[in-house]
Parts: C-alpha cells; sequence; structure tokens
C-alpha cells in the first residue's frame, strides 16, 4: 500500500498511527481555537471561513491568487522542516535552520547579481545559484557537526550560535557594507538580482514559480536519500540508537563522526533552499531587514509531519494555508497572529501524540478486533 511505504517508519501492524496522530492534534486545536475565539465573544464560524477561505484550499473568489500565495509560502517552511527532519533521523537536535536560511539568501543574492553570472543563461545562472546556496547552507550546517564531532559540543548551542553569527554578519556587516546598491540607485539592502536569476512563474497572474516543484523533488529524493540508500539506513540507524551511545552503527563499521558532519551538511543544504527562494521568487534581493523565523516554523512543521518527507510536505502546505489566510480572519475582529496560536496549539497536541495514541488505541483498536 502507497501510503503504507511513504508514512510507515518500521513494519508495525498500526503503522496509521503516524497519519492519525498528526490529524487528531489539528482537529483538537481547531477545537480548542472555537473555545478561544467564543470567549472574546467573537463568531467562531466567521473566523474560521474567512480563515481557510482565504487559505487558498478551498474554492473562493480569489482563490488563484491564494492558492499560489500559499504554495509560494509553503515552499520556505517545508524547507526548512526537512532540514530539521533530516538531522533528527540522525539523531541531531539542530536549530540552526535559520541561520543556513539565511546564508542560503545571502549568497543567492549575491550569484543573482554579480558580474559575470548576471549574463549568463537563465537556466544556467540558477543552477550556479542553487549550487552555490546549497553549499554554502551545507557548510554552515556542517560547521555544527564538526563542532560535535571534534570538540564534543552539542549541535543545539552550536546551531544556535551559529544562528546569530548569520544574522549579524550578514545584515549589519554584508548588507550595509561591501554587498549594499549604490546609493545613487536608492535601494537599500544589496542590488537586485538580474532577470535571469529569477525564478520563472509557473501560474500566470500570480506570484506563484518554479520553487514549489523544487521542494517537491527536495522531498521525493529526502525521502529515496533515508529510505533508499545505504547512506539514509546509516543516519537512521545512528538516530535510533541515540540513547545508547550509536554504539551499534559504531560496532557495524559505520563512520559515525563522518556521517554526523555529512547529515548537518545536507541538512543546511536543504534549509538554504528556502533561503533562495524568498530572494529569487519574492523579494528579488537581500532586504536591509530580513522577516525571518521560516528555521523555527520549520520545528513545528517538522514536528507535525511526524519527521517524515510526506508528511512535512503536508504540514508545511497546512501552515502556508493559515499563514495566507491570516489576515483575513481580522475581518471578524480577530488578530492576524490568531492563525499562529492555532500552528502553536497542533505543536502541543503533537507534543502529547503518546496519550492521543493510547486514546486512539482504546477507541478503534478494540472494535476492530470485535468485527474480526
Amino acid at each position: 500500500m502507497i501510503l503504507k511505504k511513504l508514512f510507515s517508519r518500521r513494519k508495525e501492524e498500526y503503522w496509521w498511527m503516524t497519519i492519525a496522530v498528526p490529524l487528531v492534534a489539528i482537529l483538537l486545536a481547531l477545537i480548542t481555537g472555537v473555545i478561544f475565539i467564543k470567549a472574546t465573544g467573537r463568531s467562531p464560524l466567521k473566523a474560521y471561513k474567512l480563515l481557510f477561505g482565504s487559505s487558498g484550499l478551498f474554492p473562493s473568489p480569489y482563490w488563484k491568487n491564494h492558492f499560489a500565495e500559499m504554495l509560494l509560502s509553503s515552499s520556505m517552511f517545508i524547507s526548512t522542516g526537512l532540514a530539521f527532519s533530516i538531522a533528527f533521523k540522525g539523531g541531531l537536535f539542530s536549530i540552526g535552520a535559520e541561520g543556513q536560511f539565511i546564508v542560503g539568501g545571502i549568497v543567492a543574492a549575491y550569484f543573482g547579481y554579480a558580474e559575470p553570472f548576471a549574463g549568463l543563461p537563465t537556466i544556467l545562472h540558477l543552477i550556479i545559484i542553487f549550487i552555490m546556496a546549497m553549499a554554502a547552507g551545507g557548510i554552515w550546517g556542517a560547521i555544527a557537526g564538526w563542532l560535535k564531532t571534534k570538540k564534543g559540543i552539542h549541535e543545539v548551542i552550536t546551531t544556535i550560535m551559529l544562528n546569530w553569527i548569520a544574522l549579524y554578519l550578514i545584515e549589519d556587516w554584508l548588507v550595509t557594507g561591501p554587498m549594499k546598491a549604490n546609493i545613487s540607485t536608492g535601494i537599500s539592502g544589496t542590488p537586485y538580482i538580474s532577470a535571469t536569476a529569477k525564478l520563472p512563474n509557473i501560474l500566470p497572474g500570480t506570484r506563484l514559480n518554479i520553487s514549489f516543484i523544487i521542494i517537491a523533488a527536495a522531498v521525493f529524493f529526502t525521502w529515496f536519500l533515508l529510505y533508499r540508500t545505504t547512506i539514509g539506513f546509516e543516519i537512521r540507524a545512528m538516530g535510533y540508537t541515540l540513547v545508547f551511545g550509536m554504539e551499534a552503527p559504531k560496532a557495524s563499521g559505520v563512520n559515525v563522526n563522518r556521517r554526523i558532519i555529512q547529515t548537518m551538511f545536507i541538512s543546511g543544504a536543504v534549509a538554504s533552499l528556502g533561503g533562495s527562494f524568498i530572494v529569487l521568487g519574492i523579494l528579488f534581493q537581500y532586504p536591509p531587514v530580513f522577516e525571518g523565523g521560516y528555521g523555527f516554523d520549520g520545528i513545528a512543521v517538522a514536528l507535525i509531519g511526524q519527521n517524515e518527507p510526506v508528511g512535512i510536505f503536508l504540514a508545511g502546505i497546512l501552515i502556508g494555508a493559515l499563514r495566507t489566510g491570516a489576515t483575513s480572519v481580522q475581518l471578524a475582529h480577530i488578530p492576524k497572529t490568531f492563525p499562529s496560536i492555532i500552528e502553536g496549539l497542533i505543536v502541543a497536541f503533537i507534543a502529547l501524540q503518546e496519550l492521543i495514541r493510547y486514546l486512539i488505541m482504546k477507541l478503534i483498536v478494540p472494535k476492530r478486533s470485535k468485527s474480526d
């Protein structure tokens, strides 16, 4: 069964729990949201109608634009969600997707406007940009992996520090110094990228570009890497045996230190895709002040998606839809931050997944056994 192959982490009888738990968590979060809205004296029905009506998930008068914006936003969330999950599969808790996202964005901006790259054909230009951005993001992630293997410094500490280094190194020096646009142009931030560096649109009349196709391909390749290659098997083996010091992979001849650095490199490279998307497909430059948060949102996306590539893909679309419809809820006199509350509630219920699994087993499994 296709769903079983895509969502099941191991050969277990109740593999469908991987799908059921996030769905129940989402349902519980929406129900809790109803209680919150009702407590303020406003209409939950109107709020959710506005939220999902503008999310791009359902038909509406402006569905085409909402749908395009949803997919654009989802691409960034999926990239950082995948980045977190790749590291997590290897037993690493990386908080560094934010910094890797920023590094990918600045590198994409530079190779987007700098000569002689700006004069290259579109396909060749974009390939070079993505290679360089992913290499830079990968190296930024590998630094944390190297510090863990050589110096014993935990990746949570190093990735958080690298986030701040990336932010201040780029926004407080590169963007305001060596890479700033000429004052005579009146542009703040870096110069705008050339036309050959812009991602081609795939839905006329909207901003939707090939970023969603690229991230969909990244989801497939991540799944293939983790579940169909030797490297992926070794990465997962490291994660499964983390509490035992990864002794089993070591005993089997796996060079754990090298795999840790490689895992962090791959994680960083995937996170950098999101930064490239926002520069090449939305902003067309690196701005003086970058609106961040995608790296941290990626952790929530990965948790909702149960750290599985296909689950992260669907979770990213959900979060993208909530963010797209956020502004519309203000018409119901509800702050546009309400969808973020829903997102937080989903993550909170995901944290209670063992309890949810237990309740599902008590409610559904006995009924199945009796009918059998």
